[in-house]
């Protein structure tokens, strides 16, 4: 069984949908057995909406299962007869076809992951080409329900695939293979998503440990925010740049960490609006570890290659499971003066996906146009050395 998740919110403060809060103190409670689970709290900036505080997970075992789905991934439309849809599919309402689920192509045999390629090889054109699109949204209104404080609702197919399109953007920027979400969990999260959105901020429990008698409990619910990512005051595409940027998680980026896991999927996505103080929340499950996309030795964010400024704008990471990551050094270069740059390297709190190290620029800022060179040193593998080339897509 799953290690349940406390953690202390400490508020450092509050305007309007603007709160951030910090891990002040954390326990793990490890009478339940299974994998170490902490909990991480946060605020992020998400460029295509207002701001809300996020709340992840962490877990280095596996998550428990959720019963009554179809695992393979895919979400099923309501009210629209379909066949049977298979791995990485899903039934199109408008259409009552099986239709793939994005990132995936049709091949004819089935859908199969589109291949991400080294992000080195990505041109500047590419790079902001999906950078625009993937942040158009399909669906400007993708929740509905009957207006009772608890009833969960549901997310449109649109709502669903407009976040797994901006979730496998990011992947795709670091050369991972796309995700896929899957209907229990979906169910699962939209109970989550329901409870999130009234959580009484003034509680000493973390979010990811509801007890019994918080507005809108149900056992689902709990589940859900248990093994999520959970975010406040963005639309459910939206919360994915808020959970990438990752700010008030400066000792952890957990969140970050979950979505740019080579093996993440399937995952479940629960979108609610209509109240509580930010108005809405989004409850992502991260645990899932059965994608079979590329798993490189390492991963970056910004990634190595093209990369759009507003990712080089916030906190750097290094990901990978060599052990000497968590303690590595990080020094930088400013290729095109031959200019040596300080940074500030945080060590971080691990297991949240891989091991991960984090820094931020001191006294300096990324430029669209320029080279900066990375080197992660004293790994247990040898030295990583990479560019970053951060380019301007608005």
């Amino acid at each position: 069984m799953l290690q349940r998740a406390w953690l202390l919110l400490a508020t450092s403060g509050l305007l309007a949908c603007n709160l951030i809060t910090g891990a002040a103190d954390l326990e793990v409670d490890g009478s339940e057995g299974g994998g170490s689970a902490l909990g991480g709290a946060g605020q992020g900036n998400a460029p295509s909406g207002p701001s809300g505080p996020g709340s992840g997970g962490n877990a280095d075992g596996a998550a428990p299962g959720v019963g009554g789905g179809d695992l393979s991934g895919g979400s099923s439309a309501v009210g629209i007869m379909c066949p049977t849809c298979t791995a990485n599919e899903h039934c199109d309402g408008a259409t009552g076809m099986c239709v793939c689920d994005p990132g995936f192509t049709d091949e004819g045999s089935g859908c199969v992951a589109a291949d991400p390629g080294d992000p080195t090889n990505h041109t500047a054109a590419e790079v902001c080409q999906r950078w625009q699109d993937d942040h158009v949204l399909t669906d400007a209104d993708p929740f509905s329900s009957s207006g009772a404080q608890c009833d969960a609702g549901t997310l449109s197919q649109g709502g669903l695939d407009d976040t797994l399109v901006r979730l496998n953007l990011f992947r795709w920027l670091s050369g991972l293979g796309p995700t896929f979400d899957d209907p229990a969990l979906n169910a699962m999260n939209q109970k989550c998503a329901n409870l999130e959105s009234w959580w009484d901020w003034s509680l000493p429990n973390s979010p990811h440990d509801p007890p019994p008698g918080v507005t809108c409990y149900s056992a689902e619910g709990d589940s859900g925010a248990g093994q999520s990512n959970i975010a406040w005051g963005n639309g459910p595409a939206q919360s994915i740049d808020q959970f990438m940027e990752d700010g008030g998680n400066e000792t952890t980026m957990g969140h970050r960490r979950w979505i740019v896991n080579p093996p993440l999927g399937p995952v479940g996505i629960g979108y609610w609006e209509g109240g509580g103080m930010y108005g809405s929340a989004e409850c992502l499950a991260v645990f899932g570890s059965s994608g079979s996309g590329p798993n490189p030795p390492w991963v970056a964010v910004p990634n190595q290659g093209f990369t759009p400024l507003t990712i080089a704008q916030w906190t750097w990471t290094f990901h990978g499971p060599d052990s000497g990551i968590p303690t590595a050094s990080v020094t930088m270069l400013r290729v095109d003066d031959n200019t040596p740059l300080a940074v500030n390297v945080m060590q971080l709190s691990q297991g949240y996906g891989q091991n991960t190290i984090s820094w931020k620029p001191n006294g300096w800022a990324p430029a669209a146009g320029m080279t900066y060179r990375v080197t992660i040193g004293n790994l247990a593998g040898g030295d990583v050395t990479y560019d970053v080339k951060p380019i301007d897509c608005q």
